[in-house]
């Protein structure tokens, strides 16, 4: 008589933490909490006979692992098979040609000379995206010289940010869309909430009341914000999820891992980009994976949550967890991060004064 296994689609993962585990389901982006043991069954039996597995539990025990055996069929996380082997697991190997895949530039002080050694570097270095920073000020003229010399480029996407201001102009935006199409999205930040009259039907131009006026805005870890899909999955696994293969330019032409952290490689100015960025000096972060992460190593979000290496709960060691997570593995609860006492220390290290605690 043939096994009757119960087994996982290969792009639905397990990932098991402290006290609780995910499934994440890398084909529709989701994430599904499940029971740390009941984790650890569906490890031990996917290429064994489940139903002789079951018939282990006592009768109660038995009766729960059908249960969540029946919602993850009807999720279609799993399925049954009598042969299992014809099923081979996904290939977590993460490769990537680019000498760097993102960057993200601060716009608002660079010169047009600034901006097109930029784009010439990020050409050779292929990357392929881009996040543009305004956080006070608006320059179209500025951003629309970048996006032409990006033009014929192998840069894939442009994402920019744009403080609302009193001189902005949706349709000058608008046209701007149409006339770069690389530049996939525009993000209107600082939006007050007597401003939010103001719309626009362009789906590449969104409007938040988030107040983004700075660097120290960075950092945060929200379940809004995980990243279900397979490239970060899969490079989560050996690689920092945030500052792998990224390249950051300050307003002051600082070239950094990221514009919120004080190692600075060299400037604009001064140094020559692809020379910096293909330096062990300046990968050298790009190694902290979350198995190496104080807490995250614990936790069942960690091969889809973003990372962040600039604010930390201890400023004197990179591996602790970011400052700005408020989610505890060890009793799977989130919490406000900013109102944690423990926290306080580093709140103050860092100057995030709206934080303080008299």
């Amino acid at each position: 008589m043939n096994k009757k296994s119960f087994k996982l689609f290969a792009n639905c993962i397990i990932v098991k933490g402290a006290s609780l585990a995910t499934i994440c389901d890398l084909h529709r982006g989701k994430v599904y909490s499940i029971p740390l043991p009941l984790a650890e069954f569906l490890e031990k039996t996917e290429n064994d006979d489940t139903l002789e597995d079951i018939k282990k539990f006592s009768q109660e025990d038995q009766e729960t692992v059908q249960e969540y055996l029946e919602y993850l069929e009807k999720n279609e996380l799993g399925f049954w098979t009598d042969e299992p082997d014809r099923f081979p697991d996904l290939n977590l190997q993460w490769k990537s040609p680019e000498h760097i895949n993102n960057a993200i530039i601060e716009i608002e002080q660079l010169d047009n000379d600034d901006l097109q050694k930029i784009t010439t570097a990020l050409t050779n270095l292929l990357c392929k995206f881009v996040e543009i920073r305004f956080y006070k000020t608006i320059d179209l003229d500025k951003l629309a010289f970048f996006a032409e010399h990006c033009a014929k480029s192998v840069i894939r996407s442009i994402t920019v940010f744009l403080p609302f201001t009193s001189k902005l102009d949706i349709k000058e935006i608008e046209i701007l869309s149409i006339k770069y199409p690389r530049i996939v999205l525009f993000i209107v930040h600082s939006v007050k909430e007597k401003n939010t009259t103001i719309k626009t039907n362009n789906p590449k131009i969104q409007m938040i009341s988030r107040v983004i006026d700075g660097q120290s805005h960075c950092g945060i870890i929200d379940p809004k914000l995980f990243s279900i899909k397979i490239p970060v999955f899969t490079e989560s696994l050996k690689f920092n999820s945030c500052l792998n293969k990224k390249l950051s330019i300050d307003s002051n032409g600082n070239i950094k891992n990221c514009p919120s952290m004080s190692n600075v490689f060299g400037n604009i100015k001064t140094d020559d980009i692809e020379t910096v960025a293909e330096s062990l000096n300046f990968q050298k972060n790009w190694n902290i994976h979350k198995d190496l992460i104080d807490t995250c190593k614990d936790c069942e979000y960690r091969r889809v949550c973003t990372d962040c290496r600039a604010y930390v709960d201890n400023p004197e060691d990179l591996y602790s967890k970011p400052l700005k997570c408020g989610y505890d593995p060890y009793i799977n609860k989130w919490e406000d991060w900013s109102r944690n006492p423990l926290k306080q220390k580093a709140i103050k290290y860092y100057s995030f004064q709206e934080f303080l605690k008299n």
